[in-house]
């Protein structure tokens, strides 16, 4: 499924008796059945998924950001770049998932980039490609210094899949041993961003609670999994507090249509860069019928790894976890140094009589 399909295919529902968008529509829990199942929404918390939460400031970046991280002295570092809207949160699911299947033997980083999630900078609103790249590098210089992991995987969903390639091209990365971008293809990107602000306008602005937005999520079709929506929604939106000190409802943290200056930017000339990458390289896909004329001749040329989860939304890393986990550790187990050469002894040669 690509990611037209995917703006198109079910559109952000209300109640009907409720608008969707505006400001004044708020959006909650719609009917007596999923009142009485609330706690089936409930959010979920971070620590059930990674070891460590904090916040790192980045001199060069000018900016405070909330990471996620699972640590391994042995194994590859898998750094984690979320799609736009969405936060570090998004991966959670994953980074459980694959610990287990490495057997504790990798380190997970993800973060909240800028302008999203419970990051903080001198200037929020600048996600031009280049900036969110040059981020990324920053904040791993700060975090691994002098003890970088010999091997360093870099995955990205959507928006994220652009800056991770960025990064690559421009070898601010080091020990990179492969890229992985989630549902991200360029063709399929530059022609949906003409819809993209019809999907924003139909995705109510304002909701009652967060238990609401978790159940938005999964009507809307946003998000498929009801365990990643309790931990990926909730960081998304933010409490709007009255004169009187209560919770009226929750906004959403990121103002997308803000960042639309910078949209092409994010995925123009993305197939070439993805296939110039001087590292193993694997794209994942919901399907493969908006693969652009570059990706579909790479393809066939062996140029990259190609694996399809067709009962997917976008969101992979949410729908399934569990088969992307395992695809994650295949491709660095298959590029990595684990791989294991057989070798027989040979028979010393019988004398000749």
């Amino acid at each position: 499924m690509s990611l037209q399909k995917e703006i198109f295919k079910k559109p952000p529902i209300a109640p009907a008796s409720r608008p969707t968008g505006g400001a004044a529509s708020t959006l909650e829990v719609e009917n007596d059945a999923a009142r009485s199942q609330v706690g089936t929404f409930h959010p979920a918390t971070w620590t059930d998924f990674f070891e460590t939460s904090r916040d790192v400031h980045v001199p060069a970046s000018d900016a405070t950001f909330r990471v996620y991280q699972t640590g391994s002295a042995t194994g590859p570092l898998f750094v984690f770049h979320h799609g736009g809207g969405h936060t570090a949160l998004s991966w959670s699911l994953v980074a459980r998932l694959l610990k287990k299947q490495t057997i504790g033997g990798c380190s997970i980083l993800c973060f909240d980039c800028r302008g999203h999630g419970d990051t903080r900078t001198s200037d929020d609103s600048d996600l031009s490609l280049e900036r969110l790249s040059q981020d990324m590098a920053n904040l791993m210089d700060v975090l691994y210094d002098k003890q970088l992991p010999s091997d360093v995987v870099l995955v990205g969903h959507s928006m994220g899949g652009a800056v991770v390639v960025d990064a690559a091209t421009r070898n601010s990365i080091k020990n990179l041993l492969g890229v992985a971008i989630i549902d991200v293809v360029e063709g399929t990107a530059m022609e949906s961003l003409a819809h993209m602000e019809v999907y924003l306008r139909n995705r109510p602005s304002r909701l009652s609670s967060l238990q609401a937005a978790i159940q938005w999520s999964l009507q809307s079709g946003s998000i498929k999994n009801l365990e990643s929506a309790r931990i990926s929604v909730p960081p998304q939106l933010k409490p709007v507090i009255s004169d009187q000190g209560q919770t009226t409802h929750y906004e959403w943290k990121t103002n997308l249509s803000a960042s639309q200056p910078y949209w092409k930017g994010w995925f123009q000339d993305l197939s070439s860069k993805f296939l110039a990458v001087r590292c193993a390289r694997m794209l994942v896909l919901a399907g493969t019928d908006r693969l652009d004329t570059p990706l579909t001749i790479g393809q066939m040329q062996g140029k990259y790894q190609l694996v399809l989860h067709p009962e997917s939304g976008h969101a992979i890393q949410e729908d399934e976890p569990d088969k992307l986990a395992a695809t994650l550790t295949e491709f660095w187990q298959r590029n990595g140094p684990m791989k294991v050469i057989k070798r027989f002894p040979i028979p010393p040669k019988k004398p000749v009589e």
